[in-house]
Formats: C-alpha cells, structure tokens, sequence
C-alpha cells in the first residue's frame, strides 16, 4: 500500500517482500520508498504510468516493469494497481499487488523458440505436410506443400480438403473418424495441383496435439517416380531376359519368390552377387530369400506382408537388415507387390531390394550433428562441453566407454579433463600422456588411429589395469585455430572394430569439439578486452557520459560523477537538462535537439554540480550504440571559468 506522494512512501508491505531481500518494516519506517526498488531504467516509465493512469480517472490498472532486489537481481514484475480515493475526492494511497514474473517471461520466450524450431522442421521436410482441424480446416502448411501444389500459403489455407483430393468429397468425416479410432491411417491418392494436373501420392495421416488441440496430420510424398518404376517393371516382367540385362548393371535386385515360408525363390537377377551370393543358390533351393534377413527383422518382414495383404494392398515399402555372404550387416528398402490368384490367396510376390546402407549411415550422421548443436545450446561452460560431446560420442555403436584429453598451453602435456564408463583405478593410471610420446606426434600431424585397445595402451605407454577388458578402441586429434589441442579417446567392451560409418561420426563430433574450443577461447579473450576497455573509461579524467535519444543518462565515468558529486545510481536515468542552470536549460534543449537531427555535435553548456557550482566544459557528442540501443556519447573537457 503506497501513499500518494513523491516516491510512493509504503504503509504497508506484506511479509513476501522478504523474496525480494527487503523487509517490511524497512517500509513503513520511511527507510525504503517504493520507487527506491524500481529499475532506474524503468523509473520514468513507471512515474508515468502513474500519474497518466491517475489524471485519467483509472481506478485499477497493471504495469510491468523491472524492479531491483537487495542483492541488485533485476526482476520483471507484474503490478496491478488499485487507486483509494478519500473523502474530498482526491487519491489517498495506492494499493498495489506486485507479482514476480521472471519465470513467465522465461517461459514465453523458449514458447517462442520452439516455435521458430517447429517452424524451421515443418519446412525442412520435402514432403507434403498439411495440419487441419476435425472439420478440414487448413491451420498450417509447409513450403513443401505450396510449391508442389502451385499455391501461395494464404490461397492454401483458404482450401477445403476436397480441394486438393477428390477422393475426399462427403467422405471426409468417415476419413476423420478412422483417423481418430486407428490413431493414423496410410493410403495413396492423388493432389489436384492450381493448374488442374494431379500427382500422386503416399499419405499417412495422424493425430497430432497443435496449439492445445487434437488435430490431424497429414504427410504426402511424391511417389509419381514410384509408380513409373511400378509400371516398367510390371512391362519388364514379360521380357524376362531383357529385365535380367537392364536390372544386373544397375544396383537394384529384382525377385519373383513363393508366398510358403522361407519365401522360396523362383527368380533373382545376377547383381544379387553384390550382397556375396551367386543367383544360382537361390534358384536351385540351396537357399531361400528368407535365410539372408537379419534374425531380429524376420518377424518384422513377416508382419509386414501379412498386415499388407489383409489390408487389401498390391504393393508396400519395407525397410530392414540383410547379412552378406562374408557376414556384413547391410540395411536395404524392399518393394514387393503381391499377386493374387482369383479366390485372393497370394499366387507369388515379386518386387525389388537395393542397398540403402549409406543413405542410413547418412541420416544417422546428420542426427549426431543436429544434436551436438543441440546439446551445445545451453553452455559456454567448457568442461561441460566436454563432457555433453563425450556423450554424444558414446551413442555411436559399438563404443560405450572413453574420456577426453586437452592440451596444457604452459606445458604442452596432455591431461585428462572428463570420461565416461571406465573404472577409477584406469582414470588414475590414464590421465595423462608425456611430451615425447610417439603417440601425441601422431596426433599433431592430425591423424586418427582406430586400433585393438591393447595396441594403442602400447603406443601410448599408458600402465592401464588389463581387468577394464577394453577391445575397439579409437584416438581421434582435435585442432582448433589449426592448432592440436586435445585427443578424444574412445572404446568398446563389446566390439573387436569400430566400424567406417562410425569413424566419420566421430571425427564429426571432434571438429565440433574443436570448434567450441575456439570459441570458448574466443570468449575469453573478448572479456579480457572488454576488462580492459572499462579499466581504460574508468581512468581517463575527462567527463564520459552516454545518453540515449530522450537525453536520459544510461552510463558514466567516474571522472564526471565526481565532479558532479552524485553516485552512479543518482545519475542513471536523470535527464542531461537537469545538470545545467536553470537560467540555461531552454538553450541546452534547442543546442541538445541540433545534436540529434545532425546539424551539430557541439554542446557548451556549463554543467552544475550538486551543491550549484557551475563547471564550465565544451563537450562534443557522436552517435553510438549501447547494449542494443542508439545513444550519444558525450566526451567533456573541463576548463577554467571564462
């Protein structure tokens, strides 16, 4: 409860103030005054609002703005003010309740991040997305959708779903329906395009939670290339020789197999020998398509073709692990079509197989880059970069144990700084190299080694205890500023090699790791810069002061505030035309205005010290930019009285 005086005197203050440092009693003593707790910054602001919500007659109004703890934290806080007014109609008091909101404003800020991360996600994709709500009202699209279709994103979202597939017409709400019983549903269609052609396409729609309501989901890929290669394989089906020249030199294996178990094969072109196996193994009954899955993707390929024709499918994509003659595991993207005889039992299935091994490999290595960045989001902190990219190291198959070593600048040794997954007694026996090792040389010249842990123990004259059982092991350098600066040691309990696909992840994460080392450096020296900087205004016995468009004090040397006797808190946010004779101020506010529209950057006013002494200085003012804002900045030298 504030009076209506200057400086709001408090009356009553309620216990909680004490979160803010202060107590209640300091209060109503007369010891603290509201406005002692407002932000400087926002002291104006906070006077106006004020008295501008008071002249108009508003009995109850909310302001926000930072106040300052004891500690001197700055809080934002949300003030609702209710205005008592006493007999002879005038304001008696303020009554006002001050609500912290830090945490809001924090959380409405990351709302609007990961709203800018939807965004990015929703147009990164290439396929056709589409959100809309129960009664097909489109409520976001992506840039996707807009291009492929040949719409601008207002002209989409003005769109029914009819608008786009026919297909949907009055069925629409039983389409909603078996969405929202079966969670999503996959169909092919095709997309109406604005200039009247058709594509077709692969949806799955599902449900989704968007803007704190179910929704549904729609994602569309463009399978016009699918089904030409549908079509020429079902013409190729009855050429079979020449099938077997055009399928054998490309990397596409083409099957016709039985529906019985094990999946007997009646047919395979020759380039299955890319996988190791002669044809002719497969023809004769020696093998069946079944015996090269993965054990663990059996049961999978199974479900899949009996879910498909159940539903009433001629063909699907599935994705899934074959072993190699020499026992390499391969991932490989499977079209089968199933043929049915007249009653509808499967007659025989033909389809296509190729190797997308590094098309996964590839995905797996644009995830580990995306969470590295991720992960460094949130830190500066190096040991904590440290340990968040070890992390990430470890998710690579097959490693599960390794720590990371930096370079001394004062000694040039190698020091052990975190890991993860191994014994103290090895921590102690590992944690650091020597100058002369073979080893570091190695490193220097920027070469990673992949080796039997054993090995590397022996290159590295490391006295590790042989119970911690380490098999694959890896020694990557990391460089930052073209530097060598620190090694990343990384292995396996489980696994003998580490293998190609998980090399190039891992010296992914230590160029990121050598990329934070920089910066982090970077960091410092740019505070060191800046602490010299403030030494540097600090000491310079010329008047410094910065002001902003309004001419209100933001900043100041000490040289001007001693002059002027007040303290740095009494200047910040006073107006420069307080701080001249008062027969003087008219004319320090037109010489102030030329400043600011550019006709001159002199300003000769004399200043005038608390205690009315007059300091007569010629100042001169250039334009500037202060955390984030324009200002002027004002260098003043004092001289003799004239």
């Amino acid at each position: 409860m504030r009076k209506a005086e200057s400086g709001f005197p408090v009356e009553f203050a309620s216990a909680n103030v004490s979160g803010f440092g202060y107590e209640p009693a300091d209060f109503r003593a007369g010891k603290i005054l509201y406005a002692d707790i407002v932000h400087p910054e926002d002291l104006e602001a906070f006077n106006f609002g004020v008295i501008s919500n008071s002249e108009r007659g508003i009995a109850d109004y909310i302001l926000k703005y930072r106040i300052l703890t004891k500690d001197g934290e700055v809080h934002w806080v949300e003030d609702r003010t209710l205005i008592q007014y006493g007999k002879n109609g005038r304001i008696s008091r303020y009554i006002g309740i001050v609500s912290d909101i830090n945490t809001r404003r924090e959380l409405a800020e990351k709302l609007k991040q990961e709203k800018q991360k939807f965004s990015y996600l929703l147009n990164s994709s290439r396929s056709l997305i589409i959100i809309m709500d129960r009664q097909g009202k489109i409520l976001e699209t992506n840039e996707r959708a807009c291009t492929s279709l040949g719409y601008s994103q207002e002209e989409l979202l003005k769109l029914a779903p009819s608008n786009i597939d026919t297909r949907y017409g009055n069925q629409f709400p039983r389409q909603v329906k078996k969405i929202f019983q079966k969670g999503n549903i996959a169909f092919e269609t095709s997309y109406l395009k604005k200039d009247g052609t058709s594509i077709p396409v692969e949806v799955e729609a599902h449900l989704m939670d968007y803007e704190g309501r179910s929704t549904i989901l729609t994602v569309a890929n463009d399978i016009s290339e699918q089904k030409q290669i549908k079509k020429d394989l079902s013409n190729s089906l009855k050429v079979n020789k020449v099938l077997e020249l055009i399928v054998s030199s490309s990397p596409m294996v083409v099957f016709l197999s039985s529906p019985r178990e094990k999946r007997p094969v009646e047919f395979i072109t020759e380039n299955i020998i890319l996988f190791g196996y002669p044809a002719g193994a497969f023809t004769s009954g020696e093998l069946a398509y079944e015996n090269i899955i993965h054990p663990l993707d059996i049961e999978k390929v199974r479900d899949n073709l009996f879910r498909n024709y159940k539903e009433g499918k001629n063909d699907f994509f599935q994705e899934y692990r074959i072993l190699t003659a020499s026992g390499e595991v391969r991932w490989v993207d499977e079209q089968t079509f199933i043929h049915s005889d007249e009653k509808g039992d499967i007659e025989y299935l033909y389809g296509t197989v190729i190797d997308v091994t590094e098309k996964k490999q590839s995905s797996d290595f644009l995830r580990i880059r995306r969470d590295t960045g991720t992960a460094l989001e949130s830190t500066d902190v190096l040991q904590d970069i440290l340990r968040q990219l070890l992390d990430l190291a470890l998710e690579v198959e097959p490693l599960d144990s390794g720590c990371i070593y930096l370079m001394g600048e004062a000694n040039g040794e190698l020091k052990l700084k975190t890991c993860r997954g191994l014994s103290p007694a090895f921590v102690k026996a590992a944690s650091g190299f020597g100058k002369a090792q073979g080893l570091v040389n190695l490193f220097r010249i920027g070469k990673p080694v992949y080796r039997q842990y054993f090995e590397l123990k022996k290159m590295a004259s490391l006295e590790t205890p042989p119970e911690e059982k380490l098999r694959a092991a890896a020694f990557i350098p990391v460089f930052s500023g073209g530097n060598f600066a620190a090694v990343m040691q990384l292995s396996s309990h489980k696994a003998d090699e580490i293998p190609e696909s998980s090399r190039k992840q891992l010296e992914t994460i230590a160029l990121e790791l050598g990329n934070e080392i920089s910066r982090t450096k970077e960091k410092a020296e740019l505070q060191q810069i800046s602490s010299d900087f403030q030494g540097l205004f600090k000491s310079i016995k010329d008047f410094i002061f910065i002001v902003n468009q309004e001419g209100c004090i933001v900043h100041s040397n000490p040289a001007f505030r001693k002059y002027l006797s007040y303290t740095e808190k009494e200047l910040l946010g006073r107006n420069i035309l307080s701080f001249h004779p008062q027969n003087r101020v008219l004319e320090a506010a037109k010489n102030f205005s030329e400043i600011l529209e550019g006709k001159t950057f002199l300003y000769s006013v004399p200043f005038v010290t608390r205690d009315g002494t007059e300091i007569f200085a010629e100042t001169k003012f250039s334009k500037g930019s202060w955390r984030g804002q324009e200002v002027l900045i004002a260098l003043s030298r004092p001289r003799p009285e004239e």
